[in-house]
């Protein structure tokens, strides 16, 4: 390999495929843990009338999230950010949005606990970790329970399609 551009060529498929790999092994393991067994599905998710409601955050966020639901999610939603969804009567009828779409971010990477970023007084501020996952949840208002997936990973935006597809697929077998 003494030509550059073999070299580049050579680093270009290989990251293509570590990247491509990985979100191979993510979409495999979704696929096993978003289950209604393992609590991250409702099990009367699809018996009713009802619309799941997407709760939108920032315009990175939401620009995958709309994507995936257009391709994966075939059932009654809406979109709403949390204020809307919290300040708008409609969404007060848990009977018609029942169920809920959304994430909370969790720190992932490393967080250096022996280099403290500065001590103030008694307290030790620490480094932030260095980058956050977002862990999927799907919240049932009726039932007021929660199901989530303990799976995380920096390729959310897969094991997002994986739960909207396993919640279209537990919509219809419900619908039956």
């Amino acid at each position: 390999m003494n030509n550059p551009k073999h070299f580049f060529l050579f680093i270009l498929i290989s990251s293509f495929s570590l990247l491509t790999s990985c979100g191979a092994v993510v979409t495999s393991k979704a696929n096993n843990h978003i289950t209604v067994e393992k609590g991250a599905i409702p099990p009367d998710f699809g018996n009713d009338n009802s619309v799941l409601v997407f709760i939108t955050h920032h315009r990175s966020y939401n620009k995958y999230l709309k994507k995936n639901v257009e391709k994966m999610y075939k059932g009654k939603f809406e979109y709403a950010t949390e204020k809307e969804f919290e300040s708008n009567e409609k969404y007060k009828d848990i009977e018609k949005y029942r169920y809920v779409f959304d994430y909370s971010n969790s720190p992932a990477g490393s967080v250096f606990t022996s280099n403290p970023v500065s001590t103030r007084g008694s307290g030790t501020v620490l480094r932030p970790a260095l980058f956050d996952v977002k862990r999927f949840s799907v919240v049932d208002r009726k039932a007021k329970k929660v199901y989530s997936s303990n799976l995380t990973s920096s390729f959310w935006s897969k094991i997002q399609k994986v739960y909207l597809k396993k919640l279209n697929e537990k919509r219809i077998s419900n619908s039956r």
